[in-house]
C-alpha cells in the first residue's frame, strides 16, 4: 500500500476524556480513565473497543459507514459503581461523504456531524468538530463530572 493510502484513507474519530472541575471555575483537565468498558450498540459483533485494563486519555471510536448513526456505551467498572451497573450512552448522528482518494487507494469517508447525544450518569457534555476527516486530531471531547 502506498504511503498516500495510509495517510489519507483512515477516517476514525478520536475522542479525548476530560474532567470538569467545578472548584476551579469549571475548568477542564485531561483525564486518564481505567475501570471502564466501551462497546458498540448494534455494531457488527457489538465488539468491545476498550476493556478497562489500562489507563487511557483518548480512544478511537470507529463510525459505521452503512448507517448515519453510531452508538457506544461507556460502562463504569469502578469498585463502588460496578454494583450499580452505571452506563452512559453516546449517540453520534452524521452524514457520510465518500471521497475518492486515488485509483490505487480507493475511497475514504468524511463524516459531517449533525448531532451528538449522551446520557448524563457521569458524562457532563460532549464538544465536537463539525467534520471528521483523516486529520489526526481529537474530534470529540467528552467531559465528565
Amino acid at each position: 500500500m502506498p504511503d498516500e493510502c495510509a495517510e489519507n484513507r483512515v477516517t476514525t474519530p478520536l475522542a479525548g476524556f476530560y474532567y470538569i472541575d467545578a472548584s476551579k471555575g469549571n475548568k477542564s483537565e485531561k483525564l486518564e480513565l481505567d475501570s471502564i468498558e466501551v462497546y458498540g450498540i448494534n455494531q457488527p459483533g457489538d465488539s468491545i473497543l476498550f476493556n478497562g485494563k489500562n489507563r487511557i486519555s483518548q480512544l478511537y471510536i470507529p463510525f459505521r459507514i452503512d448507517n448515519d448513526t453510531t452508538k457506544y456505551v461507556i460502562r463504569y467498572l469502578y469498585k463502588d459503581l460496578a454494583a450499580l451497573n452505571l452506563r452512559d450512552t453516546l449517540t453520534f448522528i452524521y452524514t457520510r461523504q465518500p471521497r475518492l482518494v486515488s485509483e490505487t487507494c480507493g475511497v475514504s469517508y468524511l463524516f459531517d456531524i449533525q448531532k451528538v447525544a449522551n446520557t448524563n450518569m457521569l458524562i457532563d457534555s460532549v464538544v465536537y468538530t463539525k467534520v471528521v476527516s483523516s486529520k489526526p486530531i481529537e474530534n470529540f471531547k467528552i467531559y465528565f463530572r
